[in-house]
């Protein structure tokens, strides 16, 4: 499989293959297309799980095929898998996960860290950083619902950040747990960790707490000869309450550290990138309209201790928002909605060798925001939605982002999606301090998807998307950072899902991306010659740091067995990556780093020898596959073969 897998041309002619087959599979059915519902949403459910919907695409609850994004779920029980928001986003069309020194870097469609991430509406993004999301263990995914993720820009309701998608983390409510849960875990690397989560719903109150702890010494190498790294901790307590529909506050508060070393240049430190917030919502719905409003606070506290320089920022954030959705006619929904933020970013320091260096004594900006959006229902078949929203930023003035879907339901399991949206992206606060005067960074995007979804046996999905980008913000060859120029990114994605029985279900997904950006960027400097030093010579320097690869494979399977055994087995296959030309005192003189393979098995086992528990055991990188990522100051070893057991109990 490996060796198939490897060959460019074979991935693409074995993935058509295998949707084909899938198709033939689905076919066997078509003699009972004709008495089936027409368009009954229904059916979008898969065997054992809930119905599928997000909330996220038109800032409403609609199932899948009905909304105007391409979308993707992944429910808690899938979650289950994944120890790590990169874990779980690895597994989704469009994603690639990269690693540096200090943690994941996750791409979308060829552009890395430019999507939103969000949780009970509050982002966790602000002028002070738009990369800075949780992705690692920093966050657990044990009190999420479910990961609602758009593929496509959505600053056209959600605002800047929103740039190649959003993903939402839709967290548990009391009555998703109903008691206590707790958890235990043990594994490779010095890992340990435990959590406990409660949960109550009784006469229209809903409360729900959540707290972990747990530390590794992570795979990371020591320093040669140096003294062994500190543990990597983490600390997270997130607390939730509601009444009925009409009212909800929560909050979440965030502590770790997670140390480093990188053996080529000798350094060693640490990160910790912590978002807390706390946010209160209000809620009234009447016969055709409904009405909200939310107000949050945002706490980002950051440290990067780079050995002899640390750079540190202390920034908060304040947000207001009001929405007003109404129904007219039956068949037109309609959102109006406007925002407002405060950030203050003054609390930035750096210090070098003792030194400290204080930036912007007074860095306060603010972003005012007003939207609109409606969406058509014309005919049970037939929508069309159109959306606009208007941005005043103190720093960077105005922005329009418009968007506009058209959604077709044809022969009554197929769909058709085309779509058009445009958004943006302002600098953060640490590239400023380094480059400022940069513009911020936009995209248009236009996306064509086709659906296949038949009951709850089988769905499938094709992709294409265009996006083109102006004024990318990246570091070049030479280490400067710049605004790069007009730039395009095209690809397509296909994906699909077949249960042909109730204990087994197959999925699959390919994601291709080609267009200009796959030549990275070049600078051509004046260097001293060799022969001569007295005299200079041009020379062109490559980077093809934000360069992700062309194709990436998944591929995974669900087997319960026996009432209380569930296995499953993953592979992630990342094609070649190219690096720098003339970097070879970073890079080992390579040019690019070759394809792999990771196999990931999970193995499951519940209310059996004892009822209300759950043991895991997750073993990743099965065949200790030798890879390495792309470092900021040279190739990282990826994560060998792990094994992590897990124990779940409910009271």
């Amino acid at each position: 499989m490996i060796s198939i897998l490897v060959k460019h041309k074979m991935i693409l002619g074995s993935c058509v293959g295998a949707f084909a087959a899938v198709l033939m599979c689905c076919g066997l059915h078509a003699s009972e297309f004709d008495n089936a519902t027409f368009f009954d949403d229904t059916e979008l459910m898969f065997i054992g799980e809930d119905l599928y919907t997000i909330t996220i695409a038109s800032r409403k609850a609609e199932p899948l095929r009905r909304a105007p994004a391409a979308v993707t779920v992944i429910q808690a029980e899938e979650l289950k898998k994944y120890r790590t928001l990169s874990e779980a986003l690895r597994r989704v069309p469009g994603f690639f996960i990269d690693r540096n020194e200090l943690k994941e870097r996750i791409y979308l469609r060829g552009v890395p860290d430019s999507f939103l991430v969000m949780m009970d509406g509050v982002p966790f993004a602000s002028d002070a950083s738009t990369i800075d999301y949780p992705r690692g263990m920093e966050l657990s995914l044990d009190y999420i619902e479910k990961i609602e993720i758009i593929r496509g820009p959505g600053s056209a309701l959600w605002g800047p950040d929103a740039f190649s998608g959003i993903v939402n983390l839709v967290t548990r409510k009391g009555e998703n747990v109903q008691g206590v849960r707790i958890k235990g875990e043990t594994g490779s690397y010095d890992t340990e960790g435990a959590n406990l989560q409660a949960g109550f719903s009784q006469k229209g109150w809903d409360g729900f707490v959540f707290g972990s702890v747990s530390h590794s010494e992570g795979y990371e190498r020591d320093l040669p000869g140096g003294k062994h790294r500190h543990d990597d901790r983490y600390g997270e307590i997130y607390a939730r309450l509601s009444y009925k529909d009409l009212f909800e506050i929560s909050g979440r508060y965030s502590r770790y550290r997670d140390y480093y070393s990188e053996p080529n240049s000798l350094l060693d430190g640490y990160e910790r990138k912590s978002f807390s917030f706390v946010q209160a919502t209000l809620n009234k719905s009447f016969t055709k309209s409904s009405f909200s409003l939310q107000g949050w606070f945002q706490y980002f506290d950051s440290i990067d201790d780079y050995d002899r320089t640390r750079y540190e920022q202390i920034t908060r954030q304040y947000g207001a928002e009001i929405k007003y959705d109404r129904t007219f006619f039956g068949n037109n929904f309609t959102t109006l909605g406007a925002s407002y933020r405060y950030h203050d970013g003054s609390k930035t320091r750096l210090r070098f060798n003792d030194e400290s260096f204080t930036f912007f004594p007074s860095f306060h900006t603010h972003l005012s925001s007003a939207y609109f959006q409606d969406k058509w229902r014309i005919r049970d078949n037939l929508e069309i939605t159109f959306g606009i929203r208007y941005d005043y930023h103190s720093e960077y003035k105005n922005f329009t982002s418009p968007r506009v879907g058209f959604n077709y339901i044809f022969w009554n399991y197929f769909n058709i999606k085309l779509l058009y949206g445009r958004a943006f992206r302002t600098p953060s606060l640490a590239v400023i301090i380094e480059e400022s005067g940069l513009d911020p960074e936009k995209i248009d995007s236009y996306e064509a998807v086709l659906g296949f979804n038949y009951k709850n046996i089988c769905s499938i999905e094709a992709h294409y998307f265009y996006n083109a980008l102006d004024d990318i913000i990246e570091r070049n060859a030479v280490g400067d950072i710049i605004n790069r120029g007009d730039e395009n990114i095209k690809g397509v994605e296909f994906s699909a899902r077949w249960q042909p029985h109730k204990s087994i279900s197959l999925y699959a997904n390919y994601s291709h991306l080609f267009g200009n950006r796959q030549r990275g960027s070049r600078v051509t400097q004046e260097v001293p010659s060799e022969d001569d030093p007295n005299q200079t010579i041009e020379t062109t320097l490559e980077s093809f740091f934000n360069v992700a690869p062309d194709n990436i494979i998944n591929f995974g399977i669900d087997y319960y067995f026996l009432k209380h055994f569930r296995l499953n087995l993953e592979l992630n296959y990342v094609d070649t990556r190219k690096l720098a030309r003339g970097g070879s005192d970073v890079f080992e003189g390579r040019r690019h780093l070759p394809s792999y393979v990771v196999y990931d098995l999970n193995f499951f086992i519940t209310d059996f020898p004892l009822k209300n528990t759950e043991i895991a055991f997750k073993l990743k990188n099965i065949t200790d596959k030798r890879f390495h990522t792309r470092g900021i100051f040279g190739l990282v070893r990826g994560e060998g073969s792990s094994v992590y057991l897990t124990l779940r109990y409910r009271f």
